[in-house]
């Protein structure tokens, strides 16, 4: 019910962002963006920060609403690469936390100028998979085979834009996620709580 209301929100603040572009006649911008960075898993109870690489992909419209404001709705994939240092190096038997999340968001953008931009919004990340323990020192571990993460994140996320000539885009782009991801299993020692971040660079194509 909640990821419903979520993404109701969602869907009414991009209608909105249409009906006030009809009726200013502003341009409508399709942008798609592309980017790299780093993850972090948060895991408090274990003080343990799991630091990671990850990629965004993402196509939006960024619809202006007047000389200082835009609205973009956004649809995406992102990328976590936990433990990514172990994974370059080879290692053998870590158990990896890869992450693969489709995501909506909406920002409002603040506009200085026509080129530089700064955008903040709700955004709902849905798993792309069941991600599950593998203790593989120990097949007959009971942890082996739990989930490890719940479905879907809520969060905020937050970007620095700078357009240039008339197609491309740079800048910076945050998630946030809210939500305590982490199942917990008391009865095998898995408690406590996990938030997931990233942030990236990004390059944009405007259409």
């Amino acid at each position: 019910m909640c990821i419903r209301i979520i993404l109701a929100t969602i869907l009414s603040v991009t209608i909105f962002g249409f009906s006030a572009n009809a009726q200013n006649e502003k341009k409508i911008t399709p942008v798609l963006e592309i980017g790299a960075g780093l993850s972090l898993e948060a895991k408090s109870g274990y003080g343990e920060y799991v630091k990671g690489l990850a990629t965004e992909l993402s196509f939006g419209l960024d619809i202006r609403l007047d000389d200082k404001w835009s609205v973009m709705p956004q649809i995406g994939h992102n990328l976590m690469i936990g433990d990514a240092w172990y994974l370059i190096r080879g290692y053998i038997g870590a158990d990896y936390d890869v992450y693969s999340f489709y995501n909506a968001a909406v920002l409002g953008r603040y506009w200085f100028g026509n080129r530089l931009a700064i955008g903040f919004g709700p955004a709902v990340y849905i798993t792309g998979g069941k991600y599950t323990y593998y203790i593989d020192a120990d097949p007959s571990d009971p942890r082996s085979g739990l989930v490890k993460i719940k479905p879907w994140d809520f969060g905020l996320r937050a970007a620095f834009t700078k357009d240039y000539g008339k197609h491309w885009r740079i800048g910076a782009l945050a998630n946030v996620g809210l939500r305590d991801m982490l199942y917990q299993y008391p009865d095998v020692g898995i408690t406590g709580h996990t938030h997931l971040f990233s942030l990236y660079f990004i390059a944009g194509f405007r259409f």
